[in-house]
């Protein structure tokens, strides 16, 4: 039967308690349920976990099954995976989170396109990882730093975010520039002088530099090497609206 508590305790004592949790877990090996619909997941993540010397309490298909588990096995890790909870996950994790609140959780995504990256890092859960790119080195990475108190987020996923971020700030850029001014920002990216973009556009060389001012005032830019490395390093190569101009720079 599982216990429900009336109230839960404040943040400030769930965290102690959790890194209390996790300090008495760096003596000894720590015991895990595994929750997930598909066998065969499950049946590699026991592989990886008693080859490193974990212990598996169970494997959990649903939900009930694992808030079961709770009361039954009082595991010190949950690997709770994105087929059993589906779009309910912060749910189903503070269910979790009110049966044992110093129980440290892994979120296992299966199915990469289920929930949004942003939205797995607003969970409560102390790791993250991504069951298809995942090797046995990260998963047992991910397992050994939850079980010793410390946050793990798959690099993947990182680099998920990071490149939405880019995208992001991509489409704001030019969302606030005019084409023409785009189009100018794009061959400073390139490395391009004045004087060839205006040969470019078919400008004068003072419409281009005022074009620039503009486009240094609107993002909030110093100068051309601010401009340069928005439009590169940041954001990545930003292509010109005009598919002919590559080639007027050429001539």
């Amino acid at each position: 039967m599982v216990t429900n508590h009336t109230s839960r305790p404040s943040t400030s004592v769930i965290k102690r308690n959790r890194k209390l949790a996790a300090t008495s877990l760096t003596k000894i090996q720590a015991k895990l349920v595994i929750a997930t619909r598909n066998e065969i997941t499950a049946a590699g993540m026991k592989a990886l976990l008693h080859a490193a010397g974990y212990r598996v309490a169970a494997h959990c298909t649903c939900e009930d099954d694992l808030l079961r588990s709770l009361d039954t096995y009082r595991p010190d890790i949950i690997m709770l995976a994105e087929t059993v909870v589906g779009r309910d996950a912060v749910r189903v994790v503070s269910r979790v989170r009110d049966c044992n609140f110093s129980l440290a959780i892994i979120f296992l995504v299966e199915c990469h396109d289920a929930i949004a990256a942003s939205d797995l890092l607003v969970l409560d859960v102390e790791g993250i990882l991504l069951s298809g790119a995942a090797c046995a080195r990260s998963f047992i990475d991910c397992v050994g730093s939850v079980q010793h108190g410390r946050k793990w987020i798959d690099p993947d996923l990182l680099r998920q975010l990071a490149t939405a971020e880019r995208s992001s700030i991509k489409r704001t850029m030019m969302r606030t520039l005019t084409s023409r001014e785009a189009d100018i920002a794009h061959f400073v990216s390139r490395g391009l002088h004045n004087k060839q973009i205006a040969r470019a556009l078919d400008l004068s060389e003072g419409t281009v530099k005022m074009h620039l001012h503009h486009i240094y005032e609107k993002l909030g830019l110093e100068g051309r090497m601010q401009l340069a490395l928005s439009m590169t390093g940041v954001c990545g190569p930003v292509e010109p609206t005009a598919p002919d101009l590559v080639v007027a720079v050429r001539r």
